[in-house]
């Protein structure tokens, strides 16, 4: 699959020499992976279910962190081009009410290592 490539920071669109540039592979999927994560449930307009339920069971004062790793790694492995989780960790940081999540995968297109941290 080929798509639009994002700058990783900001979510941008890419331009090169004027012109979209476009991610495939293992890249794309990975591109893929970053935007589900951090996509928040109710986001969407036509579709309030999609996406994480970060406010319900994330940004909370004791979150569940197995039911929150759960949530994370259904949305991992059903995303398109994902076959399976080889490795997955995740640390919650309660003062600035982040997690961050290690995961390594094997893709359609090959292995990817990742590093997320969630809103």
């Amino acid at each position: 699959m080929i798509d639009f490539a994002l700058d990783p920071k900001t979510g941008d669109l890419v331009f090169e020499d004027f012109d979209f540039a476009l991610v495939g592979g293992v890249d794309q999927i990975a591109q893929n992976l970053a935007i589900r994560l951090r996509f928040i449930q109710g986001e969407w307009f036509l579709n309030i279910l999609a996406g994480i339920p970060y406010y319900q069971y994330f940004f909370i004062k004791n979150p569940n962190q197995i039911q929150v790793e759960t949530f994370l790694t259904n949305e991992i492995s059903n995303t398109p081009g994902i076959i399976d989780i080889t490795s997955f960790s995740s640390d919650f940081d309660g003062i600035n009410r982040k997690f961050t999540v290690n995961f390594g995968c094997r893709s359609v297109d090959g292995n990817l290592e990742m590093e997320q941290i969630l809103p």
